[in-house]
């Protein structure tokens, strides 16, 4: 009881008596719910404690938005632009692996915006504890950001966005931070920098719905890949510029003397990923092996987990997730074919780096990969089905030329540089400012 009073009085200092009434009334809404569960869902199947997480989630006072909220985000960036562009305010969801694509990708504009004289604020809305000192000497590791300033939400964000200064401009770049975004009205120009269509990490339900809606908020997008912005745009209404992923080839790059006695596959596997079809994934492995046995070899990264579980003990390398980037390149460079699945709009980057560093790719068919993946030129297309994935993995285990021919036609198409496509960003958003 005392913990609770302690707990009372804090939530009253930062919020006041209106604050105080609405956490009493979770509380006791939660508990009530807890006491009850087991009279209302007895041998119905429901999963309580996922509901009760996700109402917990969404009952978040950030996501509670009304038409004069989207209406006063609107009316704030339909003024004047900012003469010059000197300052951004980013807002980022905490991450603990500073080598995931996105999180790179967000970064370089940073870099960008920081060669051009701009002030960048990092703003981390979801982790009080978050390292600041450790993340300072990650990013600069990566990258020569000049001017910026990190800073960490409490627990009562619409209280921290509020103490945010102003700026010129300002991103959300994941579908949260796009709440954070629209109440901050301290800035001419709004942006959202996306990167997957992700209400599809979701089930069709109120989380989903949520994100979806983020991209009727009025912000301009700036989104990786054509596939995804015209997805967007045709699903959402979401208006603004699009981007192309480009390879790094000073770490992705062919070995021109690989010669390995079995035929090396790679996958790239993210159980807890839903859009990469894990089981999918898994199976397709258990039909190679069954066809080829010893003479391939299996290789998959990106999570861990254990193959013991699925009979795959022994049989194929698991390297889990790989701590660096040189790593995983030198992982690509030693291996022939990769695959891997991706379901969601926005194309995997795994499609360039592995024909980079001299894969031959098979990839499930999606419509909005289309403007990339060309089956049967610079890659195989597969329905998504491990009879059909092995089978078209078997095509290229079985013929060396083939590999040779797709992985020739798909480097052709990696001219695209970090540097030009940065450049096109920054030249659309200060038009856009202007």
């Amino acid at each position: 009881m005392a913990i609770l009073i302690k707990k009372a009085i804090k939530v009253y200092k930062n919020r006041g008596f209106s604050g105080l009434v609405d956490k009493t009334g979770r509380f006791a809404h939660k508990r009530l719910r807890k006491l009850g569960k087991k009279l209302r869902f007895k041998n119905v199947g429901i999963d309580q404690k996922r509901l009760d997480e996700e109402f917990d989630f969404v009952s978040s006072d950030i996501f509670q938005i009304t038409g004069e909220d989207i209406a006063a985000s609107k009316k704030a960036t339909s003024g004047p632009k900012p003469e010059k562009i000197q300052t951004a305010t980013w807002f980022i969801p905490y991450f603990n692996h500073f080598e995931f694509n996105g999180i790179q990708t967000i970064f370089r504009f940073i870099d960008k915006l920081s060669q051009e004289g701009v002030k960048n604020r990092i703003v981390i809305y979801d982790n009080p504890t978050f390292d600041v000192a450790a993340f300072e000497e990650k990013m600069l590791s990566y990258f020569k950001i000049t001017d910026y300033e990190i800073i960490v939400f409490g627990d009562n964000k619409q209280k921290d966005i509020k103490k945010l200064p102003p700026s010129d401009i300002a991103f959300c770049t994941f579908w949260v931070s796009a709440y954070m975004l629209l109440r901050f009205n301290k800035t001419k120009r709004k942006y959202y920098f996306v990167q997957d269509y992700e209400p599809m990490f979701y089930e069709a339900g109120s989380t989903y719905a949520l994100a979806q809606s983020t991209y009727r908020f009025g912000f301009s997008g700036i989104v990786n890949t054509p596939g995804l912005l015209a997805a967007l745009n045709q699903r959402d209404g979401l208006e603004g510029i699009s981007f192309v992923p480009a390879t790094n080839h000073d770490l992705y790059y062919p070995n021109p003397k690989r010669q390995n006695k079995r035929v090396r596959i790679f996958m790239y596997t993210r159980p807890l990923n839903p859009r990469n079809a894990f089981n999918l994934g898994i199976l397709t492995i258990k039909l190679l092996l069954d066809k080829y046995g010893k003479k391939i070899e299996i290789i998959t990264a990106g999570a861990e987990w254990n193959e013991a579980d699925y009979g795959l003990e022994g049989l194929i390398t698991n390297k889990g997730l790989i701590k660096t980037l040189p790593e995983v390149a030198d992982l690509y460079r030693n291996c022939d074919i990769g695959f891997s699945f991706m379901l969601t709009p926005h194309t995997s980057y795994q499609m360039q780096e592995y024909s980079a560093s001299g894969m031959a790719t098979v990839m499930n068919v999606n419509a909005d990969h289309a403007w990339l993946n060309k089956d049967g030129e610079n890659c195989l297309l597969a329905e998504p089905s491990p009879a059909d994935m092995a089978e078209k993995i078997s095509k290229l285990v079985d013929n060396p030329k083939l590999r040779a021919r797709l992985v020739k036609n798909a480097q052709k198409e990696l001219g695209y540089t970090w540097q030009q496509q940065m450049e096109m960003i920054w030249n659309d958003v200060k038009k856009s400012s202007h």
